[in-house]
């Protein structure tokens, strides 16, 4: 099988194990994840001392981590955005200002005829790439080495190169974690896999600790 097959083949059975996690599991795991990224990205950086100040999220599809980087005090060290499709034929993306607790800035955004997304609308502002400190990414699996699979239209790939200071920080439950995926050339890398059992830093980038102390990426190989 060429790459191609190979990756709807691994999605399918990605799919299907996500798919037993239960309803109350899921919430426990997302719990948990939530806990993680405040202890393992939040807690140990110096927001005061970073020039970028947004953390960049997702509002969660299907079965994806149901994680919430918002406080209920609006009170968090960081600014806060989502990913918002401008252009679904062009696969293109942007990070806008938003807050879930604010209904009048979501709009409901169709991705198939019985689907659809929730994301920041357009007269939202959006976050320019020298401002976005680090970005959540969700997929349905990842390795160690940073390699990650997503749904197969590429919409990451191209959004992660339009910020090449920022961190990227997996999400994941424990499962989703594999030993290999295959790759091609236009798949981008995260720099952390955060599970709701831990983080785990890609070794071969060691980024991570650059970011804490400057919140922003200088060394990155594009």
């Amino acid at each position: 099988m060429n790459s191609s097959q190979l990756k709807k083949k691994l999605r399918s059975e990605l799919q299907n194990k996500i798919e037993q996690i239960s309803f109350m599991d899921l919430i426990t795991k997302s719990q948990n994840l939530s806990e993680s990224f405040q202890k393992n990205i939040v807690d140990s950086a110096n927001f005061n001392h970073f020039s970028a100040k947004y953390i960049i999220s997702f509002y969660p599809f299907g079965s994806e981590p149901q994680i919430n980087i918002e406080s209920e005090k609006n009170d968090e060290p960081y600014r806060v955005g989502y990913v918002r499709i401008i252009d679904w034929n062009r696969r293109e993306m942007v990070s806008a200002q938003a807050r879930r607790d604010q209904p009048s800035q979501w709009e409901e955004f169709p991705v198939s005829e019985s689907n659809k997304i929730f994301q920041p609308t357009q007269s939202q502002p959006i976050c320019k790439p020298e401002e976005v400190a680090a970005i959540l990414v969700p997929g349905l699996g990842f390795t160690i080495r940073g390699e990650r699979l997503g749904r197969g239209a590429g919409f990451y790939d191209r959004f992660l190169k339009e910020y090449p200071n920022a961190l990227r920080v997996g999400l994941a439950f424990q499962e989703q974690l594999i030993h290999q995926i295959p790759t091609d050339a236009w798949d981008e890398k995260v720099d952390v896999i955060l599970t709701d059992q831990g983080i785990h830093e890609v070794i071969e980038m060691k980024l991570l600790g650059e970011w804490k102390s400057q919140g922003k990426i200088n060394t990155r190989s594009i």
